[in-house]
């Protein structure tokens, strides 16, 4: 057992609620109970420590644009609602009392006049229909055309494939939702938060509260109870924490809930639809790819959620040596929460486009679904795609040997069996700090991304005692803190594990040159670095067999086959559960799970059982992990998996239904009636 692990098996880990200091005051927020409207009149309770409205804070969350914007449409989500509510959820109001059930009490006292419009959920009737926002022209944000390569091919194209498929909203739903904690000392901000980016949190509330950034201190509990992605950055709650704690000159606490996480800015991701092509001569060869992908971006422009559109357009290739592409990458608002970044962000999607189209390749051309993937797939010294990814060196021919031979065992007695093949991003770039401070003995390594079920303690300290030739029980290593370094990303995008080993042995390597070679553990010195990557790729292939019940429609995924280059295994006990937990998501995103809403824009999920939830009893009852070592360029030589298993599950349980169904399938989740 991992020693991150005993604290949580026997429920002694300390979670954010688990800190409570003496005096803390709990925030309270009152939210639109309507997807579209103009607030005539908002009265508070009377009994609050503190009320705040539009008219107290008037400000708006960030927006991260990444080159030009010329022509985008920004619509900012107002940190509280600014005369008019977009979403069921929207925060429109918050107050504090003393203790927290009294503000679900007093929450009963705020009355809220609107006027309801009509609302808009899906993205293509968007397309359509009057902007949610009055000032701009229409619900587009962006509608962009990519383009690569020798596009003049698709005149020589033999055959052609279509696949349309549409896929809904799922909600990230961490154990534990998010959470924050805090107080002031001085002209200081002590910000304890779950959180999987410490200074993702401190950027933003530097940016919404004006505070320098280093007049922030932000730090994770030890356990964060998962984030998914949904905790990598600031929240409207997080900044109004800050400004009630700074007024009432005590400790202010706020506990996200779990009908509150379903519905909120950021906890929701996909809800893509993508219209694609795929073109090919007869022999099989693949040609290039043409089509739109349209990405929901909800609400509001926030954070970086406009770039998914882009992001699902530009991975769609896949690992196949294509000759061109040329897709619209378009992203709409919609009266639905702003939508953030759900484990894979973009990974799944764009894998489930090139794999039914690949499939659906095979059978028009009557070729076997193997030889059509090996004939195209990359070489493993890489490639370089129509719209400019560079995949750099790895083992893409290994795995997918590999899957192949389980398929091909599969197959001789089952019909719904599927084998995908995928190349996943790993954001290494720009890279990750780590510091390495040698006192009392001991060697303590800085790290300023935040560990959200990774276990990097045990899977760090003994790469850097290896690096430093010293006992690994003299190596201490420390996450979620922005105190630790001068600057730091974060843990998301399967990045953590690979970038932050390689800055930790960066780190232990200027240590050595400082020292002279030989590490003096009597000595008292500190050295800190910004190691520098570029994003790498981690190929995968998996094979699903589903059972299906033809009197009920359900079906089950009864084995699963997932070999991955994983460049270097850190820990093996680590990655095989991350693995094995993405496994589940990507099933579960075919089985069940669904944030659904009704014509006038409500969601239909109001718990965990209403939108879909994967458990034990509807599982994969098999998975098996299987590994693949190419190392990487990285100093650690490893590569990401923590959304290898969500990337490769959505499409190999979705194709494997198909096949045991005998049928095709446009959307998501699959509904048997």
């Amino acid at each position: 057992m991992l020693k991150e692990h005993y604290p949580i098996i026997v429920g002694k880990s300390v979670y954010i609620d688990d800190i409570t200091p003496p005096n803390t005051a709990y925030l309270h927020v009152v939210r639109s109970p309507i997807a579209r409207g103009i607030i005539k009149s908002v009265s508070g309770p009377e009994k609050a420590l503190l009320a705040f409205t539009w008219e107290q804070v008037k400000n708006w969350m960030p927006v991260r644009l990444f080159g030009p914007s010329e022509g985008l449409q920004v619509v900012r989500m107002p940190v509280l609602a600014n005369g008019r509510v977009n979403f069921v959820g929207q925060p429109v109001m918050a107050f504090v009392v003393e203790d927290r059930y009294e503000g679900e009490d007093l929450a009963d006292e705020v009355s809220l006049d609107y006027e309801e419009l009509e609302a808009v959920t899906d993205p293509e009737r968007a397309l359509e229909t009057e902007p949610i926002h009055p000032e701009l022209r229409s619900n587009v944000f962006m509608d962009q055309p990519l383009q690569g390569g020798n596009l003049s091919l698709k005149e020589k194209a033999d055959v052609l494939v279509r696949r349309k498929i549409k896929q809904s909203r799922v909600a990230t739903n961490p154990m534990e939702p998010k959470g924050i904690l805090c107080w002031w000392e001085g002209d200081t901000l002590n910000v304890r938060v779950s959180t999987q980016a410490p200074f993702g949190v401190r950027n933003d509330l530097h940016e919404l509260l004006g505070i320098p950034p280093e007049k922030i201190k932000v730090s994770s509990p030890p356990n964060v109870g998962g984030g998914f992605g949904n905790k990598s950055g600031g929240y409207p709650e997080y900044a109004l924490a800050a400004l009630a704690s700074l007024k009432l000159g005590r400790p202010v606490k706020w506990i996200e809930t779990r009908s509150e996480i379903l519905n909120n800015a950021q906890s929701q991701g996909r809800g893509e639809v993508s219209d694609m092509k795929l073109y090919a001569t007869r022999s099989g060869e693949m040609l290039g790819m043409e089509g739109v992908v349209i990405a929901n971006m909800g609400a509001y422009a926030y954070g970086i959620n406009y770039f998914t559109s882009q992001f699902v357009a530009r991975l769609s290739n896949g690992p196949y040596k294509l000759k061109f592409a040329s897709v619209r990458a378009v992203t709409v608002y919609t009266n639905t929460p702003p939508m953030g970044f759900y484990r894979g962000a973009g990974r799944p999607e764009a894998a489930l486009i090139h794999e039914t189209l690949v499939e659906d390749l095979a059978e028009e051309l009557g070729m076997d679904p193997v030889e059509i993937r090996r004939k195209n797939l990359v070489d493993d010294s890489g490639y370089v795609t129509p719209l400019g990814l560079r995949y750099d060196a790895a083992g893409y021919r290994e795995v997918f040997d590999r899957a192949a031979n389980y398929y091909r065992k599969l197959r001789e007695t089952s019909r719904g069996v599927s084998l995908v093949t995928f190349t996943e991003i790993v954001r290494t770039s720009p890279g990750e700090s780590a510091r390495i401070e040698v006192r009392d003995g001991r060697v303590i390594v800085h790290l300023g991304l935040g560990a959200h079920g990774q276990a990097y303690e045990s899977s760090f300290k003994g790469l850097v005692a290896e690096e430093l030739g010293i006992d690994p029980d003299k190596v201490e290593v420390k996450t979620g803190d922005s105190e630790g370094v001068k600057e730091g990303i974060g843990s998301f995008g399967s990045r953590g594990g690979t970038v932050g080993s390689s800055a930790a042995l960066a780190a232990a390597q200027e240590l050595k040159r400082r020292m002279g070679g030989k590490i003096d553990l009597s000595k008292e010195i500190a050295v800190e670095v910004f190691y520098r990557a570029e994003d790498i790729f981690a190929p995968g292939a998996h094979v699903a067999r589903v059972e299906l019940d033809r009197e009920t429609g359900m079906f089950r995924v009864v084995e699963y086959y997932a070999v991955d280059d994983v460049g270097r295994v850190l820990n093996r006990e680590e990655v095989e559960g991350q693995i094995i937990g993405g496994v589940l998501q990507g099933v579960s995103q075919v089985m069940m799970e669904a944030m659904k809403f009704d014509e006038r824009g409500n969601p239909m999920c109001s718990s965990v059982a209403d939108c879909g939830m994967l458990t034990a009893v509807e599982g994969p009852r098999k998975v098996t992990p299987e590994y693949v070592e190419f190392r990487s360029s990285l100093f650690s030589g490893s590569r990401g998996v923590g959304e290898a298993g969500t990337t490769g599950a959505l499409p190999a349980t979705f194709l494997a239904l198909e096949k045991a169904l005998g049928k095709k399938l446009s959307s998501l989740p699959f509904e048997p009636w």
